[in-house]
C-alpha cells in the first residue's frame, strides 16, 4: 500500500480511508463506523478500535444506535451487534435476521428496527420478526443495489417511522397504516437513501440514481413540508446527483453531502 499510494506518515493517523457513519452516544463518546476497519470510539483522549476479534459482527459498520439502557447497536455486514459496554452479542440469520449491511433504529418505545436487502425486521425478545411493508405502484422499476433493499429508517417527532427503500421510494408508518411517496408525488427518484426531519418539521429525502436495469441520473435532494415537494435543480450537486447523507442541526441548519461535488 505504501509503495502504491505513496502515503505519508500523517496519513496513518486518520481514522480510516472510508468513514461512513458517525454517532455521539449519551456518555459523550464519538463512534465512527468504517467500510473495512470496524468501528472506533473516541472518548476525547483515546481512540479505541473494535473488530470481529472483539466480537463485532463484521468489519463494515454502516449504522449505529443507542437504546434506553445505554447499549449500542451496530449494523454490520454480518448482522446486528449489541454492545453493553462489556460484551458483544451478534444477531443474524439464526436469530431471524437475514441480510447484510444492516441499518438500525431504536424508536422512542425502545423497539429495535433493522433494515436489510431482505426488508425490515423488529427485535422481539431475542428473535427478529419480519415487518412487512406493502409496495406502492411503480410503473418502471429501477434500483441501485437490490430492489426493495432498505437504505434508511427514521422516526419523526410525531412518532411515525419512515423507511427509505431501493426502487420503492419512501414509506411512512403511523402505527396503523402506511403512506407511500414516489416520483409520482415529487421525489427525484424511487431510490431513497436518507430521510431526515429538520427543526421546522420539514422532511428531507436523499435520492440516488439507478444502476439497474440501466444507468440513470435521477438522484437529488427533496424537501417536503407536509404538503409540497421542493427540488433544487438550480444548484449543482443537489439535482441529478447521488445524495447519501443529510444532517439537520439543532439550530435549524441542514447539511447535505453531494457525491462527487462536496458539502452544502
Amino acid at each position: 500500500i505504501d509503495n502504491s499510494f505513496q502515503l505519508q506518515p500523517s496519513d496513518f493517523d486518520r481514522l480510516s480511508t472510508y468513514v461512513i457513519e458517525s454517532f455521539a452516544d449519551s456518555q459523550g463518546n464519538l463512534w465512527f463506523g468504517t467500510i473495512a476497519d470496524g468501528v472506533a470510539r473516541y472518548d476525547g483522549t483515546t481512540l479505541t478500535w473494535f473488530s470481529p476479534k472483539n466480537g463485532l459482527g463484521g468489519d463494515t459498520v454502516v449504522s449505529i444506535a443507542e437504546d434506553q439502557q445505554g447499549s449500542l447497536w451496530f449494523g454490520t455486514e454480518g448482522g446486528v451487534t449489541k454492545y453493553d459496554g462489556n460484551t458483544f452479542a451478534t444477531y443474524s440469520n439464526a436469530a431471524g435476521l437475514p441480510g447484510t449491511r444492516c441499518y438500525v433504529l431504536v424508536d422512542r418505545d425502545g423497539t429495535l428496527w433493522v433494515g436489510t436487502e431482505h426488508g425490515v425486521f423488529r427485535l422481539q425478545g431475542d428473535k427478529f420478526s419480519k415487518f412487512n411493508i406493502p409496495g406502492p405502484p411503480i410503473q418502471e422499476r429501477s434500483w441501485k443495489v437490490e430492489y426493495g433493499k432498505v437504505w434508511c429508517l427514521m422516526q419523526d417527532r410525531q412518532g411515525n417511522i419512515w423507511f427509505g427503500r431501493d426502487g420503492l421510494g419512501a414509506s411512512r408508518f403511523d402505527g396503523t397504516s402506511f403512506t407511500h411517496f414516489t416520483t409520482s408525488d415529487g421525489l427525484c427518484s424511487n431510490i431513497v437513501s436518507h430521510i431526515v426531519e429538520d427543526r421546522a418539521g420539514n422532511i428531507w429525502f436523499g435520492c440516488l440514481s439507478s444502476n439497474q436495469p440501466q444507468e440513470g441520473q435521477q438522484g437529488g435532494l427533496v424537501r417536503w413540508d407536509g404538503k409540497t415537494f421542493t427540488k433544487f435543480p438550480e444548484t449543482q450537486g443537489l439535482f441529478d446527483t447521488d445524495i447519501y447523507t443529510i444532517y439537520a442541526t439543532k439550530s435549524g441548519d441542514v447539511w447535505i453531502g453531494a457525491t462527487g461535488v462536496g458539502a452544502y
